[in-house]
């Protein structure tokens, strides 16, 4: 049943796109290697369409090595958030997540979904964190409430604390792919052992998925959230003092910071379902996807972490969209950052669940390397 609601859920999002798919246009897609597309300073291959000089882009040949999986745990999820740790780790959060053995020209074998894992990097070594046993493995954390399931929203690391906000999710309807947000959860684990001690819920029946980001600014923690209008969505800002996310939230009106959640401005549209924000010399950058599951990376800039975010930017197209392979929710991951140069991930899927079983490679992340922003 696990298994098959990844298939059900994306001939549901199949079908939405559908609707709107001659309102935007794919980029050419190229291969590419691990060099850069093009040298500087002058461009020798500008796809039309995608990105334009001075943006160049590479793989991220170490990340994507590492996740290139056969067994022994994660071998395969959507998700893909990070968290630096204080002892040079890397924490990873994922959502749908295949655990099962992947035979050497990267079929899977026949294996189930769970909905949520966590992993540790160190250097070249990932750790998988899941409850249930290797033969029957079960997500890392789930609700209290019975029917309903964890994906991730993002962490922070609160003195010896780890905090991660997890949206809880529930069937809203006679089909399989009809899900919705239940709650928004604060879950809390004990550093380094990440066993859990405090679970609170910050929000019911939420209509803004406040945690899809998180950004630490000059005594606060700045809360990033989506609210879906049709198939458009906004992006919405609280933030709380720094610290425990378990403090009273305010809410950015357009103007100020109100303590009712209700006066929430929506700013930024169009932004995609999960996003991120980070700082970048001395300047706040919103990097979101396609917001209709496009090939499409954008990049927005702004003075302030709030925004207003402007100067929309195309600095990635997604090579593997296509037929019935789609790309999503890409991610900013700041350990593997420099000033000069952002490491971001995309999650690849399919609209045929077999795709992902009998290649791998179409349900993951892959991480590329941007310069020239």
């Amino acid at each position: 049943m696990i298994a098959s609601r990844l298939s059900y859920r994306a001939l549901g999002i199949k079908l939405a796109i559908l609707l709107v798919l001659i309102s935007f246009i794919s980029c050419k897609k190229k291969d590419f290697t691990d060099e850069p597309f093009y040298p500087d300073p002058e461009p020798v291959d500008t796809l039309s369409g995608c990105w334009e000089w001075p943006i160049s882009v590479r793989k991220d040949t170490a990340l994507n090595n590492l996740f290139t999986r056969f067994g022994g745990g994660w071998t395969g999820a959507d998700g893909t958030l990070s968290v630096p740790l204080p002892d040079g780790k890397t924490l990873w959060i994922f959502g749908d997540t295949f655990m099962g053995t992947v035979r050497q020209d990267r079929s899977r074998a026949p294996s189930g979904l769970i909905n949520n894992t966590f992993a540790i990097q160190d250097g070249d070594q990932l750790t998988t964190l899941f409850s249930g046993s290797p033969s029957a493995p079960q997500a890392f954390v789930k609700p209290i409430e019975a029917g309903w399931w964890y994906w991730p929203g993002h962490g922070k690391m609160n003195g010896d604390t780890l905090e991660v906000i997890m949206f809880a999710m529930r069937s809203n309807g006679s089909t399989m792919w009809s899900f919705e947000y239940a709650a928004v959860d604060l879950l809390k684990f004990s550093y380094p052992s990440i066993s859990l001690i405090e679970r609170k819920r910050l929000i019911e029946n939420p209509v803004i998925n406040y945690g899809t980001c998180l950004l630490e600014k000059d005594g606060y923690t700045y809360i990033y959230g989506a609210e879906k209008v049709g198939l458009n969505k906004w992006m919405h800002v609280a933030r709380c003092p720094s610290g425990s996310l378990d403090q009273s939230w305010t809410y950015f009106d357009g103007t100020g910071w109100s303590a009712d959640p209700e006066a929430s401005s929506p700013s930024t549209f169009d932004v995609s379902e999960q996003y991120s924000v980070f700082e970048n010399d001395s300047k706040f950058y919103l990097m979101t996807q396609h917001h209709i599951l496009g090939s499409e990376i954008y990049l927005f800039e702004s003075t302030s972490p709030q925004g207003p975010f402007i100067n929309k930017q195309l600095i990635f197209c997604t090579p593997e969209t296509g037929g019935n392979i789609f790309t999503y929710n890409a991610f900013y991951h700041p350990d593997f950052s420099t000033n000069e140069e952002i490491c971001i991930s995309y999650n690849v899927n399919s609209f045929d669940f077999q795709d992902v079983i009998r290649d791998a490679d179409n349900y993951r992340p892959w991480f590329v390397r941007v310069r020239g922003f």
